[in-house]
């Protein structure tokens, strides 16, 4: 079988997602007294529709048994967080992680637990990825088709957490060292070392601090009193991209051992928006002058696609784009070894019909077919099939806004098992197509504020029986049986006039 292993229990996966937005949660205030942050740093990569955040805890137990560890953020940082994962430094594996407060509190913590507790004094480094959405804006928020893009970025000075910290430090980190202007106060000497400035620029990173014994800071008091905003305004060269809506449909055939992936995808670059008219001679120009075009303006998008794809179309509302180009993964084999769809990646770069400017929307259609028995497999000891479906194609650098999978089994199939890639909102619809009669059993997944984070795999235990496997045939048949009979009862059906010629005589 070529698909990923599936792991062996739900719970195992789940282990590894965080619940970003719970719908009801009552938590226990975490005690200050367990830890103590030795050093805290946090890492910002700058970007466009997306922001790289890591953080690094030093962390030392101050109690005997201390199994879960909480983190903190800030309101509005929790809104825009849209994927985390918390590891142990030096190891590849994710801990358990989950949001303990619900969304309208002032502060959101999120429970860590220790694969081991710690002893008293034991001291272990734990690092905090994130990802979050739509946190730089454009400014100026318009720019001339001649004109530069800059982006700014605002965030706390001071890491949260409920716990004192010995020293910690912030550093945002600008894709070029072309930084225009950066928050530079003199109000932040509380924490600071007197013989220090609060803050300093090294190339393309912004320094804040180091600061000195912070005491506990996730209380609404501290971030009111002592909570500042810093951030860099930065010269930023390459597209912000959004994708407002995503609506995939993945159909499954038996018959024609075939996975169908259709795409109907709403793109938008959400960089500046373009002052005044688009100038098609400028646009030219830039073309056959290529140091003198603007760098932000999207004109093509490249897809990385599975390498048994095959017969991929692309069409927008006008009709087929013709502006396109397929590369198929090249195909190695290696004695004794199988590789999966995954390890080898197709490319289609796709060329709108017009140059998408700051503000403009494009709307296409992507689609292509895979063959099934690259991404489903036959279980059985349950008698069952376990099919594997991409939860997205990520564009590099890209945030999507809404997205909808749905995924049509085989009509007469009965669905035993359910597990996405992380928590999502489910949905169980009927979906009819050509010749079926009962429909087809529909898994719908929507969720919102994604990543190029969340490309994970759907997977879907379910069941078809022999009569299913018939129905369509049967149905076939009984559609061709039933026009031949009304044939031949039109054929013996006589309906001509006829008149009694002995009367006539």
């Amino acid at each position: 079988m070529l698909l990923p292993r599936l792991p062996s229990s739900w719970a195992a996966l789940t282990s590894i997602v965080v619940l970003l937005v719970p719908s009801s949660l009552s938590a226990t205030p975490p005690n200050p007294a367990a830890f103590e942050n030795s050093a805290v740093v946090r890492s910002i990569e700058l970007g466009g529709a997306t922001t790289q955040i890591t953080t690094s805890y030093t962390v030392r137990s101050l109690q005997n048994k201390n199994g879960v560890y909480v983190f903190a953020l800030s309101q509005e940082d929790a809104s825009k967080t849209s994927w985390m994962e918390a590891k142990l430094k030096g190891s590849n594996t994710p801990l358990e992680l989950k949001r303990s407060t619900d969304p309208d509190e002032p502060i959101a913590f999120y429970e860590l637990s220790f694969p081991k507790p710690l002893k008293n004094n034991e001291t272990v480094t734990l690092v905090l990825s994130t990802v979050q959405a739509h946190a730089s804006e454009p400014l100026p928020a318009t720019v001339r088709q001649t004109e530069p893009q800059a982006l700014a970025y605002e965030t706390g000075v001071y890491v949260l957490s409920p716990y004192d910290t010995v020293i910690q430090r912030i550093k945002l980190k600008a894709p070029s060292p072309d930084i225009i202007t950066f928050i530079d106060t003199s109000e932040l000497t509380k924490f600071a070392e007197p013989e220090n400035k609060p803050a300093t620029k090294s190339g393309a990173t912004v320094t804040y601090g180091p600061f000195r014994n912070v005491r506990g800071s996730a209380t609404p008091l501290f971030v009111k009193d002592e909570q500042q905003l810093v951030g860099v305004h930065y010269m930023y060269e390459n597209t912000v991209i959004t994708v407002p809506e995503l609506r995939r449909s993945a159909e499954i055939s038996h018959w024609g051992s075939n996975l169908n992936i259709e795409d109907k995808v709403w793109l938008k670059n959400d960089g500046a928006k373009l002052k005044g008219h688009f100038a098609r001679i400028e646009h030219l120009r830039q073309q056959v002058q290529p140091q003198t075009a603007q760098p932000y303006v999207l004109k093509d998008v490249l897809f990385s696609l599975p390498s048994n794809v095959r017969d991929p179309y692309y069409y927008d509302t006008i009709g087929n784009v013709s502006t396109s180009r397929f590369r198929p993964a090249t195909t190695r084999k290696v004695a004794g070894k199988k590789t999966s769809p995954l390890e080898r990646l197709s490319s289609l770069e796709l060329r709108p019909r017009y140059p998408l400017m700051g503000g403009w929307n494009y709307t296409f259609t992507l689609g292509y077919d895979m063959p099934l028995e690259d991404w489903a497999s036959y279980d059985a000891a349950q008698g069952a099939y376990i099919v594997a479906i991409p939860f997205l194609t990520a564009i590099p650098g890209a945030a999507y806004d809404d997205v909808e999978v749905k995924v049509v089994l085989p009509e007469g199939a009965s669905i035993v098992e359910v597990q996405p890639p992380f928590d999502t909102e489910i949905e169980y619809q009927r979906h009819y197509t050509f010749l079926d009669t009962v429909g087809r059993p529909t898994v719908v997944f929507k969720s919102k504020n994604l990543t190029d984070k969340h490309t994970g795999l759907i997977y879907i235990t379910y069941k078809v029986d022999f009569r299913a496997h018939m129905q369509k045939p049967l149905a076939v048949a009984g559609g061709f049986l039933g026009l031949f009979l009304v044939a031949t009862a039109f054929r013996r059906l006589d309906l001509r006039i006829h008149t009694n010629k002995k009367k006539q005589a």
